[in-house]
């Protein structure tokens, strides 16, 4: 068996894609294929799905959609010369669709990889369009030009290069894995082309497993994925790494908003790896197991034609005491904002979620807007969390986007791209006012107030004549209406202002609100994206937070001071919003063992109270009926989540019913579970265990 070259020059790249931009994607192809020429690399990795762009939903069943991919395809494979690239794209065999990689090598189609472990499960579905490919089946595909190819489980081997496999996005992250089998037949570099969409925390995953699979394998383990949004709930941050035996040689950067690609390379020392290779016993063992067929079938090995050497060598390596290395934060993509001034100091690891969390939506908006050809933002105002939240994001999307302008120059963009409205009722406050005023002011939007009472009174007046009911305040049947009547009224100025500008109404509405209905529908729910829906309201404050002491905005301060409450009732009834519902870091608690756990009222019961003893003081009939409240709130308003607008998956589950938590809006709301969890907490209180 020939060896491992000492050496090979490889690459990997994450692309900004559109769905169906058909000359957009290609060219950005062909810049990253120029790009790595230009390093002089020879193997590079395109993300999956790049050619069509990634999600299509069910374009992907159109006759043109898949024809167009392969056009592409064709044209970019005289732009090959030299290297071997892998390209993304749904492929059709025997009128099934698979999301496969086509290796193209030297001005050549050599071979299509087919994704054998489909992504199907939470907000994703590919079962619905894909069919995964049988481990160890290699077939012949015929094209639309005549050329057969090989399709299927291969690896391959060119000079210069040794031997690489491929595996898809999800086939990486599965237990038994193409790539070990790979590897045992003898692949030195491992391409992971992959989307992976982006979920807080998500990022430090990734890096492990990149680093765990490639130190496993004794491999080179290439990773990239897609960047931007893909216009409807996905959020891509463009990871890609290479690494090797452990180690990440070099990392991209990530939320790039100026650039439309980023590209890596390194020069990966292959020889040192089948040294190690041949050093262990158990590899040894395992290479032994794959020609006994424990781990399947020999992949078959497609020799490419040409010649992929580099002259370059490999860093040294040496005891990293020796090697003056400083030491790095647990993320360095995101050190380089601070480097092009648009971070106002150099992020710590604490700062690393709130930072990630502010740059995937600030990155969703601009995608979004932009893709969509939007030229702006109209946005009630409260002097609330959520529409500051809000509001801050639309700026800081619009300061990441324009990194070259001074501080006056951002705010006059700002004032361009955001109007804010405060639309005050009788039962609005000054404070909430000042503080809606004080963060535009901070952020440069284009502010407007005005006082709505008198709509509100016409709107009472006209109800009152026309239900011949008197409303009053001092009946509780007439709360709700009273209320909601001030909600729709701002909803439907704030379109009228949208309108007039041609902007897109964003809505405020928090992922804890939409989990109970604590919203009004046509109310504060207007709007046609809702940035912030899949943020918790617990973590709305932990962002502010933070917010205000990482970018020093005295007006998120003022926000975060005053009680979270959506000043609807008459102001000498102290409305909170946690007085209305309960805790927020309680409810989001319920939300997350209710809708991620799958658990039911007793065992949230369970599960939660040794922790939360102390905030009931000791009455655990108190904490029982928070959880019915909130399991049948939580039911009863699955109809107002059907019609949401639009929003971003940052969080690891969502209550999109489209993509994420499907739930049924008709159903009984867990009448017996709730019994059970009556008669539990009835023996607790017999057993001593809380008060009478």
């Amino acid at each position: 068996m020939r060896g491992a070259p000492l050496a090979a020059h490889v690459a990997a790249a994450s692309l900004n894609q559109t769905v169906g931009d058909w000359d957009g994607n290609a060219r950005r192809i062909r810049e990253a294929i120029a790009e790595a020429r230009a390093r002089r690399a020879r193997l590079l990795v395109l993300p999956e799905m790049c050619i069509p762009g990634y999600s299509l939903g069910d374009r992907l069943m159109m006759r043109g959609t898949q024809e167009r991919s392969w056009s592409v395809l064709m044209s970019l494979i005289p732009h090959t010369d030299g290297m071997v690239v892998l390209l993304g794209l749904p492929v059709r065999h025997r009128d099934v669709l698979y999301s496969a990689i086509a290796v193209v090598a030297g001005g050549a189609l050599v071979g299509i990889v087919p994704k054998e472990n489909l992504a199907t499960g939470d907000v994703q579905y590919e079962n619905r369009w894909f069919c995964g490919w049988p481990r160890g089946h290699l077939e012949t595909f015929t094209t639309q030009e005549g050329a057969e190819i090989p399709i299927g489980t291969m690896i391959f081997e060119a000079e210069g290069l040794g031997r690489f496999g491929v595996e898809v996005c999800e086939d990486g992250w599965k237990g038994s894995r193409p790539g070990t089998v790979y590897a045992l037949a003898g692949a030195h570099l491992i391409a992971n082309p992959s989307a992976s969409w982006f979920v807080l925390g998500k990022h430090r995953i990734r890096r492990h497993m990149v680093e765990q699979l490639s130190r496993e394998d004794h491999v080179v383990y290439m990773y990239t994925s897609l960047l931007g949004c893909d216009a409807t709930r996905l959020v891509f941050d463009g990871s890609v790494f290479i690494a090797q035996d452990g180690q990440t040689l070099v990392e991209g950067r990530r939320f790039l908003f100026d650039s439309e690609l980023e590209l890596i390379d390194q020069v990966v020392d292959l020889a040192g790896l089948e040294r190690m290779r041949m050093e262990e016993g158990s590899w040894r063992q395992q290479v032994e197991g794959l020609q006994r067929g424990d781990h399947g079938e020999m992949p078959e090995i497609i020799q490419i034609p040409g010649r992929f050497s580099t002259d370059a060598a490999p860093p040294p390596v040496g005891p990293y005491w020796l090697q003056g290395t400083e030491p790095t934060l647990p993320d360095p993509s995101l050190t380089w904002l601070h480097e092009r001034g648009l971070l106002p100091r150099a992020p710590t690891e604490a700062d690393l979620p709130h930072l990630e969390l502010e740059l995937a939506l600030a990155l969703a908006l601009r995608e979004y807007t932009a893709k969509c050809g939007i030229g702006g933002y109209a946005l009630a105002l409260s002097g609330g969390r959520d529409s500051a939240m809000v509001a801050m994001l639309v700026a800081r999307s619009l300061r990441y986007d324009h990194p070259g302008l001074s501080g006056e120059e951002l705010r006059g963009i700002v004032g361009q791209r955001l109007v804010c409205a405060y639309m005050a009722t009788a039962n609005s406050g000054p404070k909430t006012r000042e503080a809606a005023r004080q963060l535009a002011e901070a952020l440069g939007a284009t502010y407007l107030d005005a006082e709505i009472q008198d709509a509100v009174d016409t709107h009472v007046r006209i109800g009152q004549a026309l239900t011949g009911v008197e409303l009053s305040w001092d009946d509780p049947a007439h709360d709700i209406p009273l209320q909601n009547v001030q909600a729709r009224l701002r909803g439907s100025l704030i379109w009228m202002v949208a309108n007039l500008h041609r902007y897109l109404l964003l809505s405020t509405s928090n992922k804890s609100e939409a989990a109970v209905g604590y919203a009004t529908m046509d109310g504060d729910t207007s709007g046609g994206l809702s940035p912030i829906a899949d943020v918790p309201k617990s973590l709305v404050t932990a962002w502010l937070r933070w917010a205000a002491e990482f970018h020093d905005i005295d007006a998120l301060r003022d926000v975060v001071r005053i009680p979270a409450t959506a000043e609807l009732r008459p102001p000498d009834r102290h409305q909170t919003d946690e007085d209305d519902l309960m805790p927020f870091a309680i409810l989001d608690q319920l939300i997350f063992h209710f809708v991620q756990r799958g658990q039911g009222p007793l065992e949230m019961f369970r599960t939660l109270w040794p922790g939360l003893t102390d905030s009931y003081g000791g009455d655990p009939k108190a904490f029982a009926t928070d959880i019915r409240r909130f399991v049948r709130m939580f039911c009863a308003a699955q109809w107002k989540r059907e019609r949401f607008a639009i929003s971003f998956r940052v969080a690891a589950f969502d209550l999109d019913p489209k993509t994420g938590f499907r739930f049924p809006p008709v159903q009984d709301p867990f009448t017996e579970e709730l019994a059970e969890l009556e008669a539990y907490v009835a023996a607790l209180v017999r057993a001593g265990e809380g008060p009478s």
